[in-house]
C-alpha cells in the first residue's frame, strides 16, 4: 500500500443503496422529492495522474487526504456527491491490477475522509486512455479493469464505447439534479493527441432521456475536457519534459512544419465538436453547470443563452488534486509551482457556489490551506444570475517583505546583436514567515547561459538554471544571462518560427506572498517609451495590464505591485527592433 494510504481508517467495501449489478443499468427514474437533499456538497476532483510522480505523490495525497477532512469539518455537515473528471492514472499502460489497487485505496481514505460512504463518479481523461497522455493507441482497457474491480462501489463511467454519454439515474446520487456523465476520450484513431471528441448525437440522447421530466431540475454534465479554451495554456508548448528527445523534436521542429501551431498544446488537447456542444447544451433549455478538468488551473466562465428559450452554461475547470502543476511544462526545472487543489460545489435551493480549495504539501506549507472563491450565483430558472466574486488576500505559504529585481540590458556581442546580455541584481527581504530558503529558476531562450557574479560565483550554466538567492536587507544576488532575450524579429523568427511575437520581455516570479514587489529595466533606449507591463496570476492564467512608471530623462522602467500575492509573474515587455540598429 502507498505511504499516504497507511493509518487511513478502513471503509468496507459495500452496495449503494441500489440494486444494479455489474452492468451499472438503472432506471432513469425512481426518486421523489422527498428523497433529495436540500443542500449538497459536491466534491470534484480532477487530473490525481496516480502513479506518476511516485517521489512526490505520496506527500501530496497525504495532504489531499488531511485537506478533506478538514473541509468536511469546516463545513459541518456531509459531502454528498464525489465526481473525478479524468485523468485518475498518469498513463494508460500501467499494470491494471496495481492501477486498480491504488485507486481502491485512495478512494477508500478519499470516503473516511468525507465521513462514510459517499456515492462517486469516474470518468476516464486522455491519461487513462493513451501514454502520458498523448501517444496512441487508443487503451480502454484500464478503466474497464477499473469498473471490474470496483463494481456497484463506484460509478465507473467510459466503458460502453462507442456510446459515449450516460444520465445517471438520481436514485443513484439522490440529488435534485440531472446527473451527465460523459467520455471525452474516445479517440481511436491518431498516435499523437491529448484531445477529445463531444458528439452531437450522444449529447442529444442524453437531452432526450432527460425530457420534461421535473423541468425544475439543473444539469450537472461531467467531462474531462474543456469546452472553451482557458488562460495561460491555451497557448503555451505541449509538455515535453518527459518525453524521449525523438518525439521532442518531432512535436517542436516537424509538427510545426506540416501543422500550423501544432506544438501548441491548444491544438491538441480541446475536444472537437466543443462549439456544437455548447449550442446543444444551451437548446435543452435548463441551466447546465459543467464540470471538467484537463487544464491543471481552477477556472470559471458563465455563457449566456443566447435566445429567450434557452439555457445558461457555467464551465467550473479544477485544477489537478494529485501534482502540483509547474507553471512552465517544457522545463524540468523545479519552477513556480502550483498548489494542488479540489473544488467544492455547494448547492442549496437554488443558490450555487463554487469554491477552489488549495492544500501545501511539503515543507514549511504541508498542512495549509488556501481558498479562493470560482462562482457565486443564483439560479433563476434556466438561467444562472452571478453575483460578482470577492477575492481576499491569499495566504498561500511563506511570506516576504519585499522582492526585487533590477535588470540592465546590454546588447549580446555573442549574438551579433540579435540579443539581449542581461545583468540582474536580486534582493529579498524576509519576514517572520519566510522560506528558509529561495530557489529561483532562471529562463531564457535557447542558446543562453547564466553566469553567476559575486562572491558566491560559480560555474556558468544553460538556462534553464537555478540559483539560490541571499536573504536580507542588504543582501544581494547578481548574475547575467548572456543572450537571455531577443533583441530582434530575426532572431526571435530564427528560434521560433515566422509566427513569433514582436515582442519580447523580462520577468519577475513573485513565488511567494510579498508585501512589496519591484521590477525594474534599464537599457531599452528609445524602446522604453512604449514598453508595457503585466502580472499573471498563475493559479488562473489571468494575465492583466499593469502600470509602467519611467524616470524623466532617463530609460528606466519601472513594475511595482503592492500586496503582491504568490505565483504571481511581472513581465515588462516591449517591441523588437525590425532590423539591426
Amino acid at each position: 500500500m502507498a505511504g499516504w494510504a497507511r493509518g487511513c481508517g478502513g471503509v468496507a467495501r459495500g452496495r449503494h443503496v441500489i440494486d444494479a449489478g455489474p452492468s451499472q443499468e438503472r432506471s432513469a427514474h425512481g426518486i421523489g422529492a422527498d428523497q433529495t437533499r436540500a443542500v449538497a456538497n459536491v466534491l470534484h476532483l480532477s487530473d490525481l495522474h496516480l502513479l506518476g510522480e511516485p517521489h512526490e505523490q505520496d506527500a501530496i495525497l497525504s495532504c489531499l487526504i488531511a485537506a478533506l477532512e478538514r473541509e468536511r469539518v469546516r463545513r459541518g455537515r456531509p459531502f454528498d456527491l464525489v465526481v473525478i473528471t479524468g485523468d485518475v492514472f498518469d498513463s494508460a499502460t500501467l499494470t491494471p491490477s496495481v492501477a486498480v489497487r491504488e485507486f481502491t485505496a485512495l478512494h477508500r481514505c478519499i470516503q473516511h475522509a468525507l465521513g462514510g460512504r459517499v456515492p462517486t463518479v469516474v470518468i476516464p481523461g486522455n491519461h487513462d486512455r493513451r501514454r502520458i497522455g498523448l501517444f496512441g493507441p487508443h487503451r480502454p482497457g484500464l478503466f474497464e479493469a477499473l469498473r471490474a474491480g470496483l463494481g456497484d462501489e463506484v460509478w465507473v463511467h467510459g466503458c460502453e464505447a462507442p456510446f459515449l454519454s450516460r444520465v445517471i439515474p438520481p436514485s443513484f446520487h439522490k440529488l435534485p439534479l440531472w446527473l451527465v456523465a460523459y467520455d471525452s476520450t474516445y479517440l481511436p484513431t491518431g498516435y499523437l493527441s491529448a484531445g477529445g471528441i463531444v458528439r452531437q448525437e450522444d449529447l442529444l440522447q442524453a437531452a432526450a432521456q432527460i425530457g420534461e421530466h421535473e423541468p425544475g431540475w439543473p444539469v450537472l454534465f461531467l467531462l474531462h475536457h474543456h469546452l472553451v479554451p482557458t488562460p495561460l495554456t491555451d497557448l503555451g508548448p505541449i509538455e515535453t519534459h518527459r518525453i524521449p528527445p525523438l518525439a521532442h523534436a518531432m512535436l517542436h521542429r516537424i509538427l510545426p512544419v506540416l501543422v500550423s501551431h501544432a506544438d501548441r498544446e491548444e491544438l491538441t488537447m480541446t475536444a472537437l465538436g466543443a462549439g456544437t456542444a455548447l449550442s446543444t447544451l444551451h437548446t435543452m433549455n435548463r441551466a447546465t453547470l459543467v464540470l471538467h478538468g484537463h487544464k491543471h488551473v481552477a477556472s470559471a466562465r458563465k455563457l449566456e443563452a443566447p435566445e429567450e428559450d434557452q439555457g445558461d452554461v457555467l464551465l467550473v475547470g479544477a485544477g489537478s488534486a494529485g501534482t502540483a502543476q509547474r507553471w512552465n511544462p517544457t522545463s524540468a526545472k523545479d519552477t513556480a509551482r502550483l498548489w494542488p487543489s479540489f473544488n467544492v460545489v455547494e448547492l442549496e435551493g437554488d443558490a450555487l457556489t463554487v469554491e477552489a480549495v488549495s492544500f501545501g504539501w511539503k515543507g514549511r506549507s504541508a498542512g495549509e490551506l488556501a481558498y479562493r472563491p470560482l462562482v457565486w450565483a443564483a439560479r433563476e430558472g434556466a438561467r444562472f444570475r452571478l453575483e460578482p466574486v470577492r477575492r481576499s488576500p491569499s495566504s498561500q505559504g511563506p511570506t516576504l517583505r519585499s522582492n526585487e529585481s533590477r535588470i540592465t540590458l546590454l546588447a549580446s556581442p555573442r549574438f551579433g546583436g540579435h540579443r539581449w546580455d542581461y545583468e540582474c541584481e536580486r534582493r529579498i527581504e524576509g519576514n517572520g514567515h519566510a522560506p528558509r530558503r529561495y530557489v529561483e529558476t532562471i529562463e531564457g531562450i535557447p542558446g543562453s547561459v547564466l553566469r553567476p557574479r559575486g562572491p558566491r560565483g560559480g560555474a556558468a550554466l544553460d538556462t534553464p538554471a537555478q540559483i539560490e538567492l541571499d536573504f536580507g536587507r542588504d543582501a544581494a544576488t547578481r548574475f547575467r544571462v548572456e543572450g537571455g532575450v531577443c533583441r530582434t524579429f530575426q532572431e526571435a523568427a530564427r528560434l521560433f518560427g515566422p509566427t513569433a511575437s514582436p515582442f519580447d520581455w523580462v520577468g519577475l516570479m513573485n513565488r511567494y506572498q510579498s508585501g512589496h514587489t519591484r521590477l525594474v529595466v534599464e537599457g531599452l533606449g528609445s524602446r522604453a517609451s512604449a514598453a508595457f507591463a503585466s502580472a499573471t496570476d498563475l493559479g488562473t492564467g489571468l494575465e492583466r495590464p499593469v502600470r509602467c512608471l519611467r524616470e524623466a530623462g532617463s530609460d528606466r522602467v519601472v513594475v511595482e505591485v503592492d500586496g503582491c500575492p504568490p505565483r504571481t509573474l511581472l513581465r515588462l515587455y516591449w517591441s523588437l527592433d525590425g532590423h539591426l540598429a
